[in-house]
């Protein structure tokens, strides 16, 4: 008889439940890789280089902005935008001349083309306990729309 004076029964749904929770609370998380990929300048690196060209720097700073600023807003599998979002800016590189507006509409294009890559992205799992409040929200919302649906009717 299950549930009947049997306090072992009651503790294993507690560890299922909690069993449950944790496993839904270990999520895998997406983030752009902190080294630049090939792929996203123009000209090919040269690691015996002592110092990178002005042109590779450009690039770094671009890749930084990606890394720091724009993978927060459209995070992994988010299609990016065709025109190049206000923040999207070499503010750590070199000062830019007039080519500014030019590179950054060339650099965003590979940045679109690299950010479907899957060697761009890097997986780890950690614990997020976000989807409690998402799901206690949308049962919110849909409680809320059943009543207005019930009210109007």
């Amino acid at each position: 008889m299950l549930f009947k004076r049997q306090k072992f029964d009651w503790a294993m749904v507690a560890l299922l439940a909690l069993g449950l929770f944790l496993y839904g609370s270990y999520q895998p998380r997406f983030r752009l890789r902190a080294d630049m990929p090939a792929d996203f300048i123009d000209e090919p690196l040269v690691p015996s280089s002592p110092k990178p060209s002005a042109e590779a720097k450009i690039a770094r700073a671009y890749w930084n902005c990606l890394v720091n600023d724009i993978q927060w807003q459209y995070g992994y599998g988010h299609t990016l935008p065709a025109d190049p979002p206000p923040d999207f800016s070499a503010r750590e590189g070199p000062s830019l001349t007039r080519d500014d507006a030019a590179s950054r509409v060339r650099y965003w294009r590979r940045a679109q083309h690299v950010w479907y890559l899957p060697t761009t992205w890097q997986k780890n799992f950690e614990w997020n306990f976000d989807w409690t409040t998402e799901l206690i929200q949308n049962g919110g919302e849909a409680v809320h729309h059943l009543f207005e649906h019930l009210g109007g009717v």
